[in-house]
């Protein structure tokens, strides 16, 4: 829990994100509420024409991966907002090992990235990606059989992670008529911040099957679609290669949101040209952005998207909510919401 802040101390809040997103009247004026004689700094995002700030007097960052590398540049560091919903960006810096907490947006991303998961889901099936061809080409197919869609009803989703966004991912796809099956360490039970009341499964009644993470190769013969929504740990890291792969029923389709190194690229590549797999979406990768000769871009029946799947109008509006409430924590001395794991990345 951070130390209590009397309403004298200034308190230097950096923004320092990928993405310049300039603050509404309205918020500023929440922030000024939440934490009197608070002095708000823009740093230098590329193309923003900002110079980089000095680090030496803040004390809060919200930041995505300008996680500070070195701690002695910025003494009077007290907390970090990240604006991604996993931390594993801060497990192997100095911040890690240190007192200064580290919190998450998790609960921002369910909705719109279960969203994308359904989409993408829903393109794979109806083949959206050889259907573009067409317009693309000019060229009318030979047989529109040939593009032919598939019915999910029936099948069976597992969700690899059921937090936040898994949750809505089930809901989502349940609501398809698939069924669920569930691999998470944690219990049922989920009451951890949601900005979207209504959604997601906070009592974790929607999955048929509940699995944890040494059950890893009971579920996946029951899958016709994969969803990898977990955070990158050093438990989760690389646990899905060839052999898993192999697991999964054949014409499965896998989709991963969360972070790339879960799931062995390599070997995701060749499931789908031998067609053990019918299809892939993947929007995050062990390399960021994916060299021009990346495996993926030859790969048949795979969708790529350059780590996007949680970006959406009205973000920081949502960020800034929760930031805000953190701030008002901050400032009194109480627990912050979604404070990570450091070690773990969650």
């Amino acid at each position: 829990m951070p130390s209590k802040m009397t309403p004298e101390h200034r308190t230097r809040i950096l923004f320092h994100t990928d993405v310049p997103y300039q603050l509404t009247a309205a918020e500023t004026a929440g922030i000024q509420a939440a934490c009197p004689d608070v002095e708000i700094v823009q740093a230098g995002v590329a193309g923003s024409g900002q110079k980089d700030a000095d680090l030496r007097d803040v004390n809060i960052i919200i930041t995505d991966r300008q996680v500070p590398a070195d701690l002695t540049q910025c003494p009077n560091l007290q907390w970090v907002q990240l604006v991604s919903a996993g931390a594993n960006q801060v497990t192997d810096l100095p911040l890690a090992k240190s007192d200064i907490p580290v919190t998450t947006a998790s609960g921002l991303h369910g909705v719109p990235i279960a969203q994308f998961v359904t989409g993408a889901l829903l393109m794979l099936v109806h083949q959206f990606p050889a259907m573009g061809k067409v317009q693309a080409t000019r060229r009318w197919p030979e047989s529109r059989w040939a593009l032919r869609g598939s019915l999910v009803r029936g099948q069976t989703a597992g969700i690899l992670g059921y937090g936040s966004i898994g949750r809505e991912c089930a809901r989502q796809l349940h609501a398809l008529g698939l069924h669920i099956a569930a691999l998470d360490p944690a219990g049922r039970r989920d009451d951890g911040y949601n900005f979207w009341p209504g959604t997601g499964d906070p009592a974790g009644t929607l999955p048929a099957h509940w699995f944890k993470p040494a059950q890893l190769k009971e579920m996946l013969p029951l899958c016709d679609v994969l969803v990898v929504a977990a955070p990158l740990t050093p438990h989760t890291s690389g646990i899905i290669g060839a052999a898993e792969l192999a697991q999964l029923r054949k014409g499965a389709r896998v989709i991963i949101i969360s972070r790339g190194g879960i799931v062995d690229e390599s070997a995701l590549a060749a499931a789908l040209r031998d067609g053990h797999l019918a299809g892939a979406a993947v929007d995050c990768f062990v390399q960021e952005p994916p060299p021009a000769e990346h495996v993926f871009y030859d790969t048949p029946n795979l969708i790529m998207s350059p780590h996007m799947a949680g970006a959406y109008e009205g973000f920081w509006p949502a960020m800034i909510s929760l930031f805000t409430e953190n701030l008002r924590r901050f400032r009194l001395g109480q627990p912050l919401l979604n404070q990570a794991n450091k070690r773990l990345g969650y």
